[in-house]
């Protein structure tokens, strides 16, 4: 079993299209002080009062929001590009147990109840927080002191 070249290019593709739209969504937010619209990770993220107040400080160009999707739309690929290669085998994840996975056309006979991976993402965050080495600031607002 394998991925069919169609489902491979029309996933590839969603991940294409996906990453602009968030990009051109994410700068447009910015220009328009949206702010509640720029967090939706991890799961009780935020920003701070101060936080968007300096966001606020912005001023729309078109050279810069063309900066900014850019650089969102870079670092998105970024992540993507290396969650294909864990799931390629190129690379393994640093932690956890780990024994490979693999991305394939769903077979006709397949049971249809799993868990699905989007359903664990947001609150796996927690475990990740416990065990990641940074601890000199955080995503989340559970410890954020207005400074």
């Amino acid at each position: 079993m394998e991925l069919s070249e169609d489902n491979k290019k029309a996933l590839l593709l969603s991940v294409h299209k996906a990453i602009e739209e968030f990009a051109g969504d994410t700068t447009d937010n910015l220009f328009h002080n949206r702010t509640n619209m720029l967090i939706s990770y991890p799961p009780n993220g935020g920003l701070t009062e101060s936080e968007k107040e300096a966001l606020g400080q912005l001023k729309e160009s078109e050279v810069l929001k063309s900066a900014l999707r850019k650089v969102i739309a870079s670092t998105t690929a970024d992540v993507f590009f290396d969650f294909f290669n864990i799931v390629d085998g190129t690379t393994e994840p640093d932690t956890g147990i780990w024994s490979e996975v693999l991305i394939i056309d769903k077979p006709n006979d397949f049971e249809e109840y799993r868990e699905f991976l989007h359903d664990s993402f947001f609150e796996t965050y927690w475990d990740w927080k416990e065990i990641r080495n940074n601890t000199n600031w955080s995503l989340d607002l559970s410890e954020e002191v207005e400074k």
